[in-house]
């Protein structure tokens, strides 16, 4: 199926370019290079520019060519996805590098899109694997590629070009499931980003290997307006409305960790935004409605969204109408029915922000600027000692006061009211020289004021790096990875070098040096401890710990400081409250305390239960439903992952269509039937109807329904364990079979405390069965099928042989003999992945001899040609004993077997007790009822030793005709192995044992009169053993 197919009357055309001035530019879209733009017009004209280079490096728009196309269909809804909550408008409009366009048609076209090339004017064939024709949201990608989507199916495509003989044809490269969606965005180089309703997520995934790059949550009484995402793709900011209060809700987010890093709330009309200037100093650009109803635009600081600046004057020469595009810090926008392009972002940015917007917030550069900065100064080969008391940026003016005690940093900022910089009288003041017997005046070894006003300073103790914030100065970064006293560093400009070998460069600065920091906290600089105000700056604000709190959190656990752990966990937990209630788009900030679960489980376990027991209630949702048919600690919403499209996928969508197609025409039929008939619908339908049918609802089925209502309140949690595991996305299975690595999700060097601690609530149960239930029970039933199957073909084999022929008993034998290698392969895997967990385990013997029994049995069957009758005794019960632990996992079973099994635990130390009890008793009841001499039991001894088993055998004596009893004769029955069970030691425990259960017959055969020390051992033992420690034993387990 192709999209060429039967549109005659979608006609293509080459005309005169309109008359801009009565023509309204309805749509713009440009390629992913920014070399063409396309212009939709209301009068169904498509119009393709160029944008050209000027010497004075402005670019303008040349108009190519013209087209008109008939049946263009504009603003459409997915019906699919759209509902009264959320709209979704069709996004097919787009154009490629190399000016290849699509457009929307009506359904009235046996496709609703048209794909051909501007030039040649020749509509392109793409064949779909599955037969589709309708197509949702379309986008091309900067390499070239085209991802295509259907929102009713959810379902995306990806086709790649390939080009033979100046041609250009397109390929399905593939077809992925998206499973659900309720809105979707395609990121220039190939990202979807799909917002899941149910559970307010919003998923980045990269659509080359399927992989959720990053997960984020919103508020649940936000609903999501748009998204954008800035140049470099490591920025995300969301607009949600808050209906209740009449706001908007802006966030931002970083794409690496999926963390809040700034949010804003404002009751202005908000309808676009972007992310500029990026490589110059990020801004977030705004436009919303002012009451007079024109557009104004405002710019904020992207990572700590407070004060908003006018920044109308970006727009003064600049007008738009309509439609406009920002990409690459250059806006594309309609004029009149032209397409004009304008360099938004100025030369010298900083100091436009500065000095025309006044601009005062602070500034992110790019971290490569500053470390490449920093890298040069270091690199050089003499330092230049300041040269000058004052250093003056954009609007701070900074300045050094030395001698030999102390070095001062003063700072002064520029007043834009006045146009002037502040007194002297205002300027704030900071003694920066340590206590560390250092002459000030050789203090500073090189220093400079960067781009952003923010002061860099090389010191002999590391780079440290000033801002001025709140009328202070403030240590703003620290790098030496010394990670000792200060004290015993000494000056090396190598040691440096090899601190700026180390950086790489990102959006931001790399992490301080954290690890000296803490081995210094005690240091005074002045009256101040900088170091100590420097970590707690950092975990009190809100962006340096969401940017940097992960690497100080790993730095503490190192370190192994109970304290800063503490301070900077609870300073995680209260950042995720607001008036007491947890706020779940900054849950993802929880991710500093999870990542580290382990470890600081092991050896913080005071404080990880302390975080636990503070999110142990998270509500996303103040909504109770009062008739809930969900069960207790139930998944909520709906969880997807990516996944290549099968022919499964393909042959449900078909049945389902044609399902549906034929609900359709059947109750048209049906319906058009009634209209033709009306006396089939009088007399018989409306009868029916109103006699037969709402009767039984109303007097039958509904008082059921209510008698057997099983409804109860629930209410939502959320488990609010970011990043609390993750599976290795290099999963080899050839790999684990052989060489298995730990489960992130239970593995660690002390399991039982984790153990202990998580299960202890509900996030910890929750989390566990929403796995069992997503694929755990999956797995687990499959392992259980293959079991299933050795335990038949074994159990058969035994049970059976006689009646079956030897070819089948030989298939039987040898499939258990496959099967069992099979289990005894994942034996071994668990064996080499811990040796000294494998054999403290009682369960693994017990496994491995249900494996291995009927392995040998078989083999020794198949060798003599001969049921080996002890062997495959012992294995159908260990056999069919693991079959039935096999039920542990199932939950009508699963407690008696928890229960079961908890008694056994319980009482095996009290069982050691009694077994010692019992060896005791038989030890000294075979000391005193062994025969003293050599006895046989198949020949009589003829002594007269009391414990001889031939003495103490029954004796028949003869019965004359008179009635009297002949001792002269008798008859002796033989002994036999129970006649004297005291005679050995091994049968002397199995006697007492016996004993225990209340039975006497081992002592039946001696007389108690006459044998007191027997007498009294047999009181002892029935008080202690029989009536106290059991009776004792069965309070415990009752326990």
């Amino acid at each position: 199926m192709t999209s060429s197919s039967d549109n005659s009357h979608v006609e293509i055309s080459v005309v005169e370019p309109p008359d801009i001035n009565k023509n309204k530019i309805l749509e713009i879209a440009c390629s992913p290079n920014l070399k063409y733009v396309a212009a939709l017009y209301e009068n169904n004209d498509i119009s393709l520019w160029s944008i050209v280079s000027q010497e004075s490096q402005e670019e303008l728009l040349t108009n190519i060519k013209t087209i008109n196309i008939d049946n263009i269909c504009i603003n459409e809804e997915i019906n699919a996805i759209s509902d009264n909550q959320y709209k979704t408008i069709r996004k097919i409009f787009a154009i490629s590098n190399n000016k290849q366009v699509s457009i929307s048609l009506k359904r009235n076209n046996a496709y609703n899109f048209k794909f051909f090339d501007f030039e040649t004017e020749k509509e392109k064939k793409l064949t779909f694997p599955d037969c589709q024709k309708e197509i949702d949201i379309l986008s091309f990608r900067d390499n070239g590629n085209i991802i295509m989507v259907n929102a009713k199916y959810y379902r995306a495509y990806v086709f790649s070009s390939k080009e033979k003989n100046n041609i250009i044809t397109w390929v399905c490269k593939s077809m992925i499931e998206l499973q659900y969606f309720k809105k979707l965005y395609i990121t220039p180089k190939g990202k979807l980003i799909l917002f899941n309703d149910t559970i307010n997520e919003i998923t980045m995934w990269d659509i080359d290997n399927l992989s959720a790059k990053t997960r984020i949550l919103i508020e649940w009484c936000h609903e999501l307006q748009h998204i954008e995402i800035s140049d470099d793709e490591e920025l995300l900011v969301v607009c949600a409305e808050e209906k209740k209060y009449k706001k908007k809700n802006l966030y931002v987010f970083s794409t690496e960790t999926g963390i809040n890093l700034s949010s804003f709330s404002t009751k202005l009309a908000i309808d676009r935004f972007h992310l500029i200037a990026s490589s110059k100093g990020e801004r977030l650009l705004f436009r919303y409605t002012n009451i007079s109803g024109k557009s104004a635009f405002n710019l904020l600081d992207p990572y700590n969204l407070k004060n908003s600046i006018n920044a109308n004057k970006l727009f003064e020469n600049k007008q738009i109408q309509g439609q406009y595009i920002i990409k690459s810090d250059k806006i594309i926008y309609a004029n009149d029915g032209e397409v004009l392009i304008k360099k938004l972002v100025d030369d010298d940015w900083v100091e436009y922000l500065r000095k025309e917007l006044k601009d005062t917030n602070g500034i992110t550069t790019p971290s490569k600027n500053t470390i490449d900065l920093i890298t040069k100064i270091i690199n050089e080969k003499n330092y230049n000692p300041p040269y000058s008391n004052e250093f003056e940026g954009k609007f701070l003016r900074w300045g050094l006061e030395l001698d030999d005690k102390s070095v001062v940093l003063t700072v002064i900022d520029f007043n834009y009211r006045t146009n002037k910089w502040n007194p002297d009288d205002k300027k704030k003041q900071l003694e920066i020289l340590p206590s560390l017997n250092i002459n000030g005046n050789h203090y500073i070894i090189h220093c400079e004021v960067l781009e952003n006003d923010v002061f860099v300073t090389i010191t002999r103790i590391g780079v440290i790096i000033w801002t001025y914030k709140a009328s202070n100065i403030k240590m703003l970064y620290y790098w030496n990875d010394w990670n000792d006293h200060l004290e015993k560093f000494d000056f090396e400009k190598a040691k440096l070098k090899i601190l700026a070998e180390n950086w790489t460069s990102g959006r931001i600065l790399p992490a301080s040096s954290y690890g000296t920091i803490l081995k210094n906290l005690h240091l005074k600089f002045g009256d101040n401890e900088l170091f100590d105000d420097f970590l707690r700056s950092h975990i009190e604000d809100e962006f340096y710990l969401t940017c940097y709190g992960k690497d100080l959190m790993k730095t503490l656990i190192e370190q192994k400081d109970d304290k800063w752990i503490r301070s900077i966990g609870t300073g995680c937990i209260n950042k995720c409250l607001q008036d007491n209630n947890h706020l779940i788009s900054k849950i993802n900030l929880l991710s500093i305390i999870f990542e580290n679960f382990n470890e600081l489980s092991e050896n913080h376990p005071a404080f990880i239960a302390s975080a636990l027991s503070l999110i142990g209630f998270v509500v996303p949702s103040t909504f109770v439903n009062p008739k809930s048919t969900s069960s207790h600690l139930s998944k909520y919403g709906r969880y997807y992952h990516l996944y290549n499209t099968s022919f499964i996928n393909i042959s449900t969508s078909i049945l389902w269509d044609c399902w549906i197609s034929f609900q359709k025409n059947f109750q048209n039929s049906f319906q058009n039937f009634k209209d033709s008939h009306p006396h089939f619908r009088d007399l018989i339908v409306k009868p029916i109807s109103k006699f037969i049918v709402k009767p039984i609802s109303k007097f039958i089925v509904q008082p059921v329904i209510d008698f057997y209502d099983v409804g109860h309140s629930t209410t939502i949690l959320a488990i609010p364990l970011p990043n609390f595991v993750s599976y290795s996305k290099k999963y080899s299975p050839w790999r684990e079979l052989v060489l298995p690595t730990p489960n992130p999700f239970t593995y660690s060097n002390k399991v039982e405390v984790i153990n202990e601690e998580f299960y202890r609530y509900l996030n910890g149960e929750a989390l566990l069965k929403f796995k069992w239930n997503t694929y755990g029970r999956k797995y687990y039933l499959l392992i259980w099928a293959i079991y299933t199957v050795f335990l038949c073909c074994f159990v058969i084999a035994a049970s059976f042989y006689k009646n079956i022929s030897q070819t089948i008993l030989s298939i039987l034998l040898y499939t258990t003999i496959c099967l069992g290698i099979w289990h005894l392969f994942f034996e071994l895997s668990q064996f080499i992945f811990s040796p000294l967990s494998y054999m403290a385990s009682a369960w693994n013997f017990f496994d491995l001899g249900a494996i291995l029994l009927p392995m040998i049995s078989s083999i020794i069957w198949l060798r003599n040609n001969e049921m080996p009758t002890e062997w495959a005794t012992f294995s159908t019960l260990l056999l069919e004993i693991k079959f039935l632990l096999f039920f542990r996992a199932i939950e009508f079973s699963g407690d008696y077997f928890s229960m079961i099994l908890g008694v056994a635990q319980r009482g095996f130390s009290f069982l050691i007790i009694l077994g010692f009890i019992i060896v005791a008793f038989a030890h000294s009841l075979h000391l005193l009822l062994r025969p003293t001499v050599d006895v046989s039991l198949d020949y009589p001894s003829y002594s007269d030793d009391p414990n001889d088993p031939w003495n103490l055998a029954s004796t028949y004596n003869t019965i004359d005709p008179n009635g009297t009893i002949e001792d002269s004769s008798s008859l002796i029955e033989p002994p036999t192995a129970t006649t004297n069970m005291f005679m050995l030691m091994g049968s002397a425990i199995a006697a007492v044992y016996i004993m225990l259960t209340g039975d006497t017959t081992p002592i039946s055969y001696w007389d108690l009169d006459s044998d007191p020390a027997l007498l009294i051992l047999a009181i002892l033992f029935s008080f202690v053993a029989t009536v106290y420690l059991m009776n004792l034993f069965i309070g415990v387990l009752s326990n």
